[in-house]
Parts: structure tokens; sequence; C-alpha cells
């Protein structure tokens, strides 16, 4: 999960009219910054941006023209958060991306109502800066703001699970009990996952933070990146082929140009939006702060998990069908009041992440 803080300048719109801005921007709790400060719900970190982090030379410069601070930690999360500048970019299927082009194809044969496709590429126009979470929410943030732990990969759970199989191998549950020791923390700094989309607006409810837009969220990923991927894999995500089928602590695998961690891999991150197979061929002509759809019945997951072989750069969801073939899909539609299934046998378990934008949750 992801999740971003507050947009300043304004609020998000669908691009088609500044009445349509005027209402995102009461929607996702927006504030000018002559409005808000930002003392006033984080700690500056840093105010300057570390070059040796942000290696992209222009979104360096554009972050400093914000003359906004560049590092944060919110306050009641105890997240922290980087700062994402202004600016356009191409979203959508990648140049060359024979990839995407499969999973196209494969929806095209096994959701053909879903009507998915990643073209048009297209022109997107982020105008406001805003904060999003350097790494996905961790167990130990969700359970500062919620006060319980639903992900699946908990010590609790763990713990648990390796006493009942050394039970099952023939100890008895003291025996067992012995042989792991005394409790000790080790997946507070992994993500929560387990989470709803429903279960995320709790969350954010409780921060004034919230899920980024799929907008946002790609904009933020790709960093300045038009290739389907911005670093090798192995060396940027945890996917099915390095997990060892578990999610892992945040922050381990190489950052992006911004300095966003895990933006791929480890736990799906959810969107704000609502996902419409066909929404792109509605932005052909390019958009200015996309919202996503007015409606539909599911809402949009980015970013791909551990239990995927992540191949592209996520905008879809993997699905089984679709998992089996080595692919990440960059875009799932999933209902708002589910958590992602998962079957242990079949290593299905499609963790969450936010920003605030999506806990990655990673907050805006």
């Amino acid at each position: 999960m992801l999740v971003g803080a507050v947009i300043f300048g304004g609020g998000c719109g669908d691009g088609n009219s500044k009445s349509n801005q005027q209402s995102a921007k009461a929607e996702q709790g927006a504030a000018p910054v002559s409005a808000l400060s930002v003392d006033s719900w984080a700690e500056v970190l840093e105010q300057s941006p570390d070059p040796k982090v942000v290696t992209d030379a222009d979104l360096l410069k554009r972050i400093v023209e914000t003359k906004l601070p560049w590092r944060v930690r919110d306050k009641k999360s105890g997240m922290e958060m980087l700062l994402v500048p202004p600016g356009k970019f191409v979203m959508g299927m990648s140049p060359g991306d024979e990839e995407g082009v499969v999973v196209e194809e494969i929806f095209a044969e096994k959701f053909p109502q879903l009507k998915y496709s990643e073209r048009p590429a297209h022109e997107v126009t982020i105008t406001k800066a805003f904060y999003l979470g350097k790494t996905e929410v961790t167990q130990e943030q969700w359970v500062k703001v919620m006060k319980s732990n639903p992900s699946y990969f908990s010590d609790a759970n763990l713990r648990d699970a390796a006493i009942q199989r050394d039970i099952d191998a023939g100890l008895t549950k003291q025996e067992a009990q012995a042989k792991l020791g005394p409790d000790v923390s080790k997946t507070l700094l992994n993500p929560v996952e387990q989470v709803s989309w429903d279960d995320c607006q709790k969350f954010c409810a409780a921060t004034g933070l919230r899920l980024p837009t799929e907008a946002e969220w790609e904009y933020a990923c790709r960093a300045g990146v038009r290739k389907p991927r911005y670093g090798e894999l192995a060396a940027i995500a945890w996917d099915y082929e390095n997990s060892a089928e578990t999610t892992h602590p945040v922050g381990k695998k190489l950052p992006n140009a911004l300095g966003f961690h895990d933006t791929l891999g480890n736990v799906w991150e959810w969107c704000n939006d609502y996902f419409q197979g066909d929404y792109y061929k509605e932005c052909i002509d390019g958009v200015v702060d996309p919202k996503g759809p007015s409606r539909a019945p599911f809402r949009v997951l980015r970013g791909g998990s551990w239990s995927v072989l992540l191949q592209v750069l996520p905008r879809v969801a993997a699905w089984q069908p679709l998992a089996r073939r080595r692919l990440q899909l960059r875009r799932l539609p999933v209902c708002e009041d589910s958590v992602i299934p998962f079957t242990h046998l079949s290593s299905s378990l499609y963790s969450l992440s936010f920003t605030l934008s999506d806990l990655r949750l990673r907050w805006l």
C-alpha cells in the first residue's frame, strides 16, 4: 500500500473543465499551499533534494523550484514521504513493450468484457506537487494508526504456522514453542497486506492522507523513464523468482530516480481510481490531472507483488491465468471491499500496498 499526502496548490481534475478540477479538489481533500503549511502535518527531514537519491537532473531542478521541503515525515503515521514535482509524462504502454502486447491479448481472450488495453499511450500533465510515501506502508505504521495487523505475513501468523508444522512433525506444542524460542519481531518493517480499498480509506481518514490517482502513481513510479522498467528487475523488485514466496522489509531494493523503493513488486498497491479497461481511449488528446472514470465496478491496483513474475511496468493485475504465463499485469480491477485472494498451495497470495497515494499505501 502506498499513500500520498496533500497536493499543494489544488486538487486533481480530469482535465475537462475548471469545475471538474474544483470538485475533485473537494473529493481528494487537497489544499492550496497558502492554506496548509507542511509543518502542520509533517516533520521536515531535509529541505533540499539529495542528488545521490534524486538522480534525474530535470526532476531535481523541478523539486527545487517548488520551494517545498523535499523529505518529510508524516506526524500521525510516522511515514517518510518524498516530494514529487509537477510535470508531464507519457502514460500507457512503453515503446517496444512486446510483453504489454501479450498482456492485452491474454485479457482479450480470457476477460473480453473488461476491454482491457494499455493503449493509446497519452500525455499526462500533473500540475500540483505532492508527497508520496518513500516506501510501501509497513505493518508497524499500519498498527500505529489502526491498532491491528491484518497481514498474513505477520510475526504472529508465521510463528503459529511454524509451531503447527513442528506439531505435525511429531513434537508437542510445548516442544515446538521451545524450539522457536522467545517472540522476536521480524516482520514489522514488511509492507502491510490483506487490506481492501475500503480498509485503505479508513487508514486515510485517520491520517488525513489519501491514495494516489493512477496517473500520480505511474508518474512517480516512472520517475522520468519511458521504458517498461526503471532498472534491472532483480535489483529493483521482489517478485516470484527472488522472493522465496514471502514479502520482505521495505526499502531493500534499489530506488527509482525520485528515491521511491518497491514501486514494483513486494505487494500490490491500490490507486484511488475506478478501473475501466478502455479508459485510455478517452485520454488520447492528453489530459491534465486525470482522476480516472467517474464510476465503474472495480478499483485499480498497480505494481505487482512477491507472487508475480514481473516483466512489465505494472498497470495490470496478475490474475492466476496471467501469472502462470510469467507476466505481471499493469492494471488490476478489484472490488473496493475485496482483499486479493490467496491460496497458499498455489502461492497466489496477492499482497496489497498503499500510497498516500496508495499505502504502498504510498500516501499522497
